[in-house]
């Protein structure tokens, strides 16, 4: 049987630049690959992304789609739940894999499509079980969604959080699984549960319930810890590639080169740095300095 196509997801909107540089970075990291695989992404800034029409499949969302996805329940990142879905519809019969903006391709694509092609599902990385989990919002959801039971899934002492930096669905069972993330996501949302971290708790549990989750980490990594870092390194890339005048094709093979391992993926900050931090903008803010103005000079 021939192999599926494998087709990669990306979802990018608003107006923080940071965001899109971020999502250029990622193409351009799955762009080195071969082969190349089939890059779709759904943004409502499509000129942002111009320089990349020759290499993918650029898709507008208006205001109108990104709210009519987030449902009955005005959640709003149910859109991410919506947009793989929509993907397993405008490709049916192939792989999905949806990645955030904020994550880079390191290798080993043929491996994950091997993987896809075994019938397996894959999410980044598995944060443990929920239950166990430590932050004042999955401390919440497990009060709130403990022993109950969402669309034929049940949650346990066991049941797993996994991070939704990378979705991945063969293609055997892509539509059937998008389509009950999307139902969990909806029953989770009906609950006393944060909103934080819901659409990404309903991917983990849609595609453990189909088939045992897998990690991706070994092939892309996540920088969501550590974005302040990598947002200066990404910037420095694309500077140094604007003032060189490279081509698309010039930063792929500038990707073949770099060193992804050069900064942390996270870095743990005390709280108590933060605060300080916040105290001392407080204590010694900065005052306005002076301003150029534009004085028009007459003879």
């Amino acid at each position: 049987m021939k192999d599926a196509d494998l087709n990669i997801l990306l979802l990018t909107f608003g107006d923080n630049i940071q965001n899109h540089y971020q999502a250029c970075f990622c193409i351009l990291s799955l762009l080195k690959e071969n082969p190349v695989p089939r890059i779709t992404l759904y943004t409502d800034v499509p000129e942002f992304y111009r320089m990349f029409s020759a290499h993918i499949s650029i898709v507008e969302i208006s205001s109108q789609t990104l709210k009519r996805w987030q449902g009955s329940a005005e959640f709003f990142w149910r859109i991410k739940c919506m947009a793989v879905l929509d993907m397993t519809q405008r490709y049916p019969g192939e792989h999905i894999v949806y990645v955030d903006s904020d994550t880079f391709c390191a290798g080993g694509l043929d491996e994950l499509q091997q993987g896809l092609q075994e019938g397996r599902t894959f999410m980044h990385l598995c944060e443990g079980n929920l239950s166990n989990l430590n932050t004042k919002t999955t401390r919440s959801m497990w009060q709130a969604l403990k022993y109950t039971e969402h669309q034929g899934v049940s949650i346990r002492a066991r049941t797993q959080m996994w991070n939704a930096g990378l979705i991945a669905l063969p293609a055997t069972i892509a539509s059937s699984v998008a389509d009950h993330s999307v139902a969990v996501c909806d029953s989770l949302c009906t609950t006393r549960a944060p909103r934080k971290l819901l659409e990404q708790f309903a991917f983990s549990l849609a595609l453990n319930h189909a088939v045992p989750l897998q990690p991706a980490d070994q092939w892309v990594g996540h920088y969501w810890g550590n974005k302040p870092e990598w947002n200066n390194v990404i910037t420095q890339f694309f500077l140094r590639s604007k003032m060189h005048s490279h081509s698309v094709e010039d930063d792929i093979e500038a990707l073949r080169n770099f060193s992804f391992a050069q900064v942390p993926l996270y870095r743990k900050v005390p709280a108590a740095n933060a605060r300080l931090k916040r105290w001392a903008d407080y204590l010694f803010s900065a005052r306005d300095g002076q301003r150029f103005t534009l004085v028009s000079r007459t003879d």
